[in-house]
């Protein structure tokens, strides 16, 4: 039980230490009451300070005995499982609706359903749902439900025995999300609809195909928003253990009992790398490599810019495992994995602070579009005449919510590395160790504030 008990109370130590900030969207450095640089390096003081009050107090791996949790009382099992093919056929129903709004309704963004699904409810409102509640794309993944309708249709040649899954399922994981975004930050012409019906369509028929040839199994490999969502659902109180039953548990001890590997991992560094950039393609410096740019050619520099910001995220991360590496005699790939989820935090703080305001003010529209799908003038709910309400969060608060995010989640990246570390190290050789994990940590809280706010 003092087990049990310890790492929530060394977690709200690590809160109490954190700096309040903020990113860009609304807000930006005039919000703030202090000048950036000084928050920048205030929060990474918050960080460094974290890290020493868990070298001399956290002396043993605490968070893979709290991760197992307690069961849910049976009635809310079974009224989850119930719900379930509601949820997906929901999930089914919405897909379809937007490749359809997509491809047959209104090219015009602003009034086309389509971006919004894509952007704000998928990509930044199952992200942020999975991190703080659970993995509920699981409940409503449309690309399950259809992959496993078309096992249906196809089945065994021979009844009883599925085919293993591919080998390849990280890899095309990793190539779904990559087309993603570069579609959403580098493609002039992402966020059309057109555009996006036809992502939508390619990599629906690719999944399906791929299941029908390599079982359902194969598709939590290589959907990349399962495997994604899934990844950051380790941080969320509910999850299910490998019989099935819904558990509550202790907030990021999902991350202690994870085995991530190096696609899943490429995966996160991946999604880190090309947030770092979308903070960056807002700064004056690339406004004015980009100004005058047009078409194909912007496009092109976009892209430059994506494959960048990904590299140096990526190169930071071996960089800091390969003195990891020298100091602990261990090898590279295997240290690695293992580490790999302490990037998890560090990619949901950059989605809230990057996305957060995106997420409360545009989501609005999904008000207004879920009565006008195609943007052709209906009004099926009453709400088409809905106004994004601006008022709700002012920039100031908007400042401190995103930057304190940045500040908590490389706090809580930290305390993950240093409690992996002790899972596989003597206390002393677990911090050395962490060392060069510390200086990446704080380069990433200082890039990260920078960027969002310079």
């Amino acid at each position: 039980m003092t087990r049990l008990a310890a790492w929530p109370v060394a977690a709200v130590l690590l809160l109490a230490l954190a700096v309040p900030a903020h990113a860009h969207g609304l807000g930006g450095r005039l919000d703030l009451p202090i000048p950036i640089w000084q928050f920048a390096w205030a929060a990474a003081f918050a960080v460094l300070v974290s890290f020493a009050v868990l070298g001399r107090y956290w002396t043993h791996a605490r968070l893979a005995p709290a991760s197992l949790g307690v069961p849910l009382p049976p009635g809310l099992e079974s009224v989850a499982r119930a719900l379930l093919p509601v949820t997906r056929l929901i999930g089914v129903a919405v897909l379809a609706v937007t490749i359809h709004a997509a491809l047959r309704g209104n090219p015009d963004t602003a009034s086309n359903l389509a971006p919004y699904v894509a952007f704000v409810l998928v990509w930044v409102g199952v992200a942020v749902a999975s991190a703080f509640v659970g993995d509920l794309w699981a409940t409503v993944n449309p690309l399950a439900t259809l992959t496993y309708l078309a096992r249906r249709v196809r089945r065994p040649v021979r009844p009883g025995i599925e085919p293993e899954p591919a080998q390849d399922g990280e890899s095309i994981a990793l190539l779904g999300i990559v087309v993603f975004l570069w579609m959403e930050l580098a493609f002039h012409q992402g966020a059309a609809p057109r555009t996006i019906g036809a992502y939508l369509v390619l990599y629906t028929v690719a999944l399906v195909a791929g299941a029908m040839n390599n079982g359902p199994a194969w598709v939590r490999q290589a959907d990349g928003f399962s495997v994604l969502f899934r990844t950051v659902s380790a941080l969320a109180p509910l999850h299910k253990d490998a019989g099935g039953t819904l558990r509550l548990r202790y907030p990021v001890t999902g991350l202690a009992g994870m085995s991530m590997g190096p696609g899943t991992v490429r995966l996160v560094l991946v999604v880190i790398g090309a947030t770092t950039f979308d903070g960056f393609s807002r700064s004056s410096l690339w406004l004015d490599i980009i100004s005058n740019r047009s078409g194909w050619e912007l496009t092109a520099v976009n892209s430059g810019g994506l494959v960048f910001g990904i590299g140096a995220v990526m190169a930071l991360y071996r960089v800091a495992i390969a003195a990891m590496a020298r100091i602990t005699g261990e090898p590279e790939y295997e240290l690695g994995d293992l580490f790999g989820p302490s990037l998890v935090p560090i990619m949901v703080a950059y989605t809230v602070a990057h996305y957060f305001s995106f997420l409360v003010f545009e989501g609005q529209n999904l008000i207004r579009l879920a009565s006008d799908p195609y943007g052709l003038g209906w009004n099926l709910f009453g709400t088409a005449g809905w106004q994004v309400d601006y008022t709700i969060l002012s920039t100031g608060a908007i400042a401190w919510t995103q930057t304190t995010a940045i500040a908590i989640g490389h706090m809580v990246a930290v305390l993950v590395a240093h409690d992996r570390a002790l899972e596989r190290f003597p206390p002393e050789m677990a911090v050395r160790s962490q060392y060069p994990m510390l200086a990446a940590m704080i380069a990433f809280t200082i890039g990260g504030l920078v960027l969002l706010l310079g």
